[in-house]
């Protein structure tokens, strides 16, 4: 699924109000058959949340945290096929080697028992937690841990372009139930020696074998015994918004992704709550010590500034593109250019400029203005740049639309 594809205006806004007129199904999207919504921010979340429409009697909700829009429900086992999609062969071979691979290794003997299926899921488990490749997908029942981990991570500016990060919300009341939905299961381990199940409030699913979660879902929902009778009455277009009390996605806005971890830090939320060893603490400091370094940069450009560029008069001969570290100061005076420009401090806009300055310059091979492709790499890094320093969301296509120009006098032609 490319970004091009990606048509966010289709995607209906979450209404509080009418939470049922609230989603949309859009096969063509990343989503594919499953009813989604949007919130505009982070902080919106909340109020989604408390609609009654996720508080039902006797239903319990889980959920799941993706960075990327564009991610699907795809176990990892699933990512060695070429479908997508975990066989019973593939997932008994690679547990068979897996229960082979850890004798010697473990002091829970009971975990080698290829005879008991509790086992063989406690196994699954462990597997997860260290990496194995399992037909597992994890999720919580606090929607505050699955919010954390869709902004855990920054995006990366040799990515394709992230505009939203997304939540997954799955009836467990319904996928628990055998009889409505057998080809799915829950399973919650008995065994979590590293603590970190209870810290993250965590379960999973077992995707089901030959097929996708999201089309096994789709398949249950849809058939035409299935015993919900607002569902097999309804018109097509109110469907979307029934099927979402079973399984949607909410698609959330990716801006201020620091000020989103910052917020869920003061509720306790953070690497060293969730992940309580030494490898949470270690994310923990590191991450506390970026947000420093961050703001050590900040306050640096305040007391030294970059010069602001020359401005050529019209009249005189086009002087020839110069190597982009001498451009960085025309790369800050298309930044100061917008009108928008005014609600971001002076040293937030320099820094900026200088991380612009420091990755494209990394780009800037010696024919990247005959490649288009690098030209779009460019552009997108760009934007993803813009996004992480708090650009104003109205003003980025013009600096993404101009950034060539500047840097490479007028090469993006």
């Amino acid at each position: 699924m490319t970004v091009s594809a990606f048509d966010v205006s289709k995607i209906p806004v979450w209404n509080s109000e009418y939470p049922e007129k609230s989603f949309d199904i859009l096969p063509e999207q990343p989503s594919g058959r499953i009813p989604v919504t949007k919130i505009e921010h982070w902080r919106d979340f909340t109020s989604l949340l408390e609609s009654p429409f996720f508080n039902r009697v006797d239903t319990q909700f889980i959920f799941r945290g993706h960075r990327r829009f564009d991610w699907e429900m795809t176990p990892t086992l699933a990512r060695l096929t070429q479908n997508g999609i975990v066989t019973e062969d593939i997932a008994q071979r690679q547990l068979d080697m897996f229960r082979k691979a850890i004798r010697g290794r473990i002091s829970d003997h009971s975990l080698l028992n290829d005879e008991d299926e509790r086992e063989a899921d406690e196994l699954w488990s462990i597997g997860q937690h260290h990496g194995l490749m399992t037909p597992l997908l994890d999720w919580t029942y606090s929607p505050y841990v699955a919010l954390f981990f869709a902004f855990a991570k920054e995006d990366k500016p040799d990515e394709k372009d992230n505009p939203y990060r997304a939540i997954y919300i799955l009836n467990k009341s319904f996928i628990s139930n055998n009889d409505l939905c057998p080809d799915i299961r829950v399973f919650e381990p008995k065994k979590d020696d590293h603590g970190r199940l209870v810290s993250q409030a965590g379960l999973f699913t077992f995707s089901p074998y030959d097929a996708t979660i999201e089309n096994k879902l789709t398949e249950v929902l849809t058939d035409e015994d299935f015993p919900d009778d607002e569902l097999k009455t309804a018109a097509e277009e109110d469907q979307p918004g029934i099927l979402a009390k079973y399984i949607c996605k909410v698609y959330i806005k990716n801006e201020e992704q620091q000020e989103c971890l910052k917020h869920l830090r003061r509720m306790n939320v953070h690497h060293a709550s969730l992940f309580p060893d030494l490898i949470g603490a270690a994310d923990y400091c590191n991450i506390f010590m970026a947000e420093l370094e961050r703001e050590k940069a900040l306050q640096q450009r305040k007391v030294d500034p970059v010069s602001e560029p020359l401005v050529v008069d019209a009249g005189q001969p086009e002087q020839p593109s110069l190597p982009l570290g001498q451009n960085a100061g025309s790369i800050l005076g298309l930044l100061k250019s917008t009108s928008e420009s005014q609600e971001v401090e002076p040293n937030r806009i320099q820094l900026i400029a200088d991380e612009l300055n420091k990755y494209l310059s990394k780009s800037m091979v010696v024919d990247w203005q005959a490649r288009d492709t690098v030209q779009a790499e460019m552009k997108n890094a760009t934007r993803v740049l813009l996004r992480k320093y708090g650009y104003p969301v109205t003003a980025r296509d013009t600096i993404v639309e101009n950034i060539l120009e500047v840097v490479g006098g007028g090469s993006d032609q």
